[in-house]
């Protein structure tokens, strides 16, 4: 099963839950599970954080990180469209154990 990360996973994870100093095992984590095809991020939702001048998108932008979470996908208008005008809200939370 693969999960599609929204833009806002990523920004809470690294703002509240898992900055980068306190806990870079998650991004280490995240960036394998989307080596191996587990976790990816479409590409409306890469550019969204990649605009930024942070940590997120500085780590986003290296080219492994990029490579191993973008989604290869065309883009299909019509979809994307629909999506974001009737698709209900969804939000997902990665939990890691401790230990």
């Amino acid at each position: 099963m693969q999960f599609l990360l929204d833009a806002n996973v990523l920004i809470d994870a690294a703002r509240d839950y898992y900055p980068f100093e306190m806990v870079p095992e998650f991004w280490a984590w995240l960036a394998h599970n989307g080596a191996v095809g587990n976790v990816k991020i479409p590409l409306e939702m890469y550019e969204e954080v990649c605009d930024g001048n942070d940590r997120l998108a500085e780590w986003l932008r290296e080219p492994a990180v990029k490579s191993a979470l973008l989604l290869a996908e065309e883009i299909q208008p019509d979809i994307v469209s629909y999506a974001a005008a009737e698709a209900p809200c969804v939000r997902i939370v990665v939990v890691l154990p401790l230990g």
